[in-house]
C-alpha cells in the first residue's frame, strides 16, 4: 500500500462512496468524493489523484464520456482509472481499456478486491514514472567519491539532509558536482522511490507552461509536474529563471502547490526542491534580477561544493570510479593509470572540476593505444582540454577580443607553470615557444613563474 496517495471515488450512489472512503481512509489514503460529472471535473482539477475508481452510469454524464476529458485534459499521464458497473458489458470494459483505463471491476464490489485493484493500479503508475526515468537516465556519481576531510563531510550533510523537506541551495563553480549532490540526496531519502527531475532555468523558462498545465476558455490540461508529486525537482542555474518561473518556485516552497498558466487556483503538491547556482544570488537581488524572498528561504540551508583543486588527494578514487563506469556502461577498454600519471593529475588546478576529470578519463579510454596511461599523454590532453575548456565553456563575448585573448593566455601560462611546478623551459617546449619569448609574455601577463598562481 502506497502511504499517503490520493484517491477520487466518482459514483451516484451514496452508500457505495462513503463504504470506499471509510474502506481507504482506514488503509492510510487520502480521499476525495464525487457525486457526478461536475463534482469529479472540479475534484481532479482543484488537486490530480493517483488513483480514480470512476463508475459508469451516472444520471448526468456517462463514466467512458469522462474518461475520455480526461485524457484529453493529459490527467491519465499522471493517474490511473479503474471503472466501475453493475451493468457492464465485455464491450464496455474493452472500450474503457481503449480509453485510457487501468481497469474495470464489475459491482456489487469486493471489498478485498478494492484494496487489492487500488495497491496495483499505484504500483503501476510507480513503474510508468521509474521507466520514465529510466529512458533518459545516465550513470552518475551516487555518494561523493573520495576519503578527503571534504568529501566526508559532504557525505555527513547529505545524510543530515536527506532526512528533512526544507529547499537547498548549491552553490559551487562548474562542473563540481551539484547534480551529483542532489542525486545522492534524493537516492538516500525516504523519496527515493518517487521521481526525481533534474531541469535547467532555461528549460524551465521555455516549458512553463507544459510543466505547470493551463486554464484556457473553460479548458484545463495538467502539466508534466504532477509526475514529480512525492519527488525531488532540481533546478540549475536559477539566477537565470524569469520572473514567471521565479513566481512559481516562490510557491512551490513558501505554498507547497503550484498553479496553472492561466489560472489563480493553487494545487497542492508535495516535491523536494534542490536549487543550485555558480553566481553571486545576492548581486542578482541587490540588481533587481530575482526575487529577494525566494533567496532569503534558500539562503537558509546554502551549501559550497567544493572545487576539484581543494580536494586532489581524491583523484585517484575519482579516476577509479570513472573509468569503471566508462568500461561497465559504454564498453571501453580499460586502462591503468600509475602513480606518475596520477600525480600528474594532482598537479593541475581542474577549471572544470569532476566534469572535466571525466570527460578526461574518457578521452584518455578511447584514444590510448597501450594498457597504462603515460604521463606524457596526461599532459598533451591536459593541454587540449584546457584550451577547450576556456575556448567554450569560460567564453565572454562581453569583452573586446584584445581582453579575451589577454585573459585567455595568463591562463593558459599559468596552468602550464603549474603543471610544470614554475619550469619556463618546459613551459615553452609544451607550448611551442622560445624560452625568451614566453619570458617575455609572463612579463607582460604579471606572472611570477614560481608563483604563476
Amino acid at each position: 500500500m502506497q502511504n499517503n496517495a490520493t484517491l477520487l471515488i466518482v459514483d451516484d450512489e451514496k452508500d457505495i462512496r462513503r463504504l470506499m472512503q471509510e474502506i481507504f481512509a482506514e488503509e492510510g489514503y487520502q480521499v476525495t468524493l464525487a457525486a457526478n460529472g461536475v463534482q469529479a471535473r472540479q475534484a481532479w482539477r482543484d488537486r490530480v489523484p493517483d488513483l480514480i475508481f470512476l463508475d459508469i452510469w451516472m444520471p448526468d454524464i456517462d463514466g467512458l464520456s469522462l474518461l475520455k476529458e480526461m485524457q484529453a485534459e493529459k490527467l491519465l499521464e499522471h493517474t490511473s482509472v479503474i471503472m466501475m458497473s453493475g451493468h457492464g458489458t465485455i464491450q464496455t470494459a474493452v472500450e474503457a481499456t481503449r480509453y485510457g483505463a487501468y481497469d474495470f471491476m464489475e459491482k456489487p464490489l469486493s471489498l478485498a478486491k478494492l484494496i487489492l485493484m487500488a495497491e496495483r493500479a499505484l504500483e503501476h503508475n510507480r513503474l510508468q514514472h521509474q521507466n520514465r526515468q529510466f529512458k533518459t537516465a545516465q550513470p552518475d556519481l551516487f555518494m561523493p567519491i573520495g576519503n578527503s576531510k571534504l568529501m566526508r563531510q559532504q557525505r555527513e550533510n547529505i545524510e543530515r539532509l536527506a532526512k528533512y523537506t526544507m529547499p537547498i541551495l548549491l552553490l559551487g563553480e562548474t562542473g563540481t558536482g551539484k547534480e551529483f549532490f542532489a542525486q545522492a540526496l534524493h537516492q538516500i531519502s525516504p523519496r527515493k522511490h518517487q521521481p526525481i527531475v533534474k531541469v535547467s532555468a532555461d528549460k524551465l523558462n521555455q516549458e512553463l507552461a507544459d510543466w505547470l498545465g493551463y486554464c484556457e476558455n473553460n479548458k484545463n490540461c495538467v502539466g508534466s509536474i504532477e509526475q514529480l508529486k512525492g519527488g525531488t525537482l532540481v533546478i540549475s542555474h536559477i539566477e537565470k529563471l524569469n520572473t514567471d518561473a521565479q513566481t512559481c518556485l516562490a510557491d512551490l516552497i513558501f505554498h507547497q502547490g503550484y498553479r496553472r498558466q492561466g489560472g489563480d487556483k493553487l494545487h497542492p503538491i508535495d516535491l523536494r526542491i534542490v536549487c543550485s547556482s555558480q553566481t553571486d544570488l545576492e548581486q542578482a537581488v541587490h540588481e533587481g534580477h530575482f526575487r529577494e524572498d525566494v533567496f532569503k528561504r534558500l539562503n537558509v540551508m546554502p551549501l559550497v561544493m567544493p572545487a576539484l583543486r581543494q580536494h586532489p588527494e581524491d583523484l585517484p578514487d575519482l579516476v577509479q570510479f570513472f573509468v569503471d563506469q566508462f568500461v561497465q556502461h559504454e564498453g571501453l577498454t580499460r586502462r591503468q593509470f600509475p602513480q606518475e600519471a596520477l600525480e600528474q593529475l594532482k598537479r593541475y588546478s581542474w577549471p572544470g572540476n569532476l566534469r572535466e576529470l571525466k570527460n578526461l578519463v574518457q578521452r584518455l579510454l578511447i584514444l590510448g593505444k597501450t594498457p597504462d596511461v603515460s604521463a606524457e599523454e596526461i599532459s598533451v590532453t591536459l593541454t587540449q582540454t584546457s584550451y577547450q575548456f576556456y575556448t567554450s565553456a569560460n567564453v565572454d563575448t562581453t569583452l573586446d577580443l584584445k581582453t579575451a585573448k589577454e585573459r585567455f593566455e595568463s591562463a593558459y601560462f599559468k596552468q602550464l607553470l603549474h603543471e610544470t611546478a614554475g619550469n619556463v623551459s618546459e613551459a615553452a617546449k609544451r607550448a611551442g615557444v622560445e624560452r625568451t619569448h614566453l619570458y617575455r609574455k609572463l612579463k607582460t601577463l604579471e606572472i611570477d613563474p614560481k608563483d604563476p598562481m
